[in-house]
């Protein structure tokens, strides 16, 4: 039996490494994002204020919509919590800080 392995799930999807990239990343940051909202417990009317969001769009944020969510929104969804990105390139490598700050 011959078996088949990817380094990211996406590639089942599409043959656009691009593509798989991006939505790779993109689950990422919606999985985080779920993660820190059920950490703190908030009802969705409370998420939606803090998010700037409708509550339709939370509950959609909740049940892993992907398709409802870019990066450019996912990652302002976790800087008005707070969340602050600072990318670094050195050394040919490229990091991203990840600072909290408590509003």
């Amino acid at each position: 039996m011959t078996s088949i392995k990817f380094k990211n799930a996406f590639d089942l999807i599409t043959d656009d490494k691009d593509e798989a990239n991006y939505l790779q990343l993109r689950t990422g940051l919606m999985v985080a994002l779920r993660d820190i909202l059920e950490e703190k417990g908030w009802k969705k009317a409370e998420t939606a204020n803090a998010l700037k969001l409708t509550q339709p769009l939370v509950s959609d944020l909740l049940k892993g919509k992907i398709d409802k969510f870019s990066i450019d929104l996912l990652m302002t969804c976790l800087h008005r919590l707070g969340f602050r990105f600072k990318p670094k390139y050195e050394n040919r490598m490229l990091s991203i800080e990840v600072k909290i700050e408590l509003l």
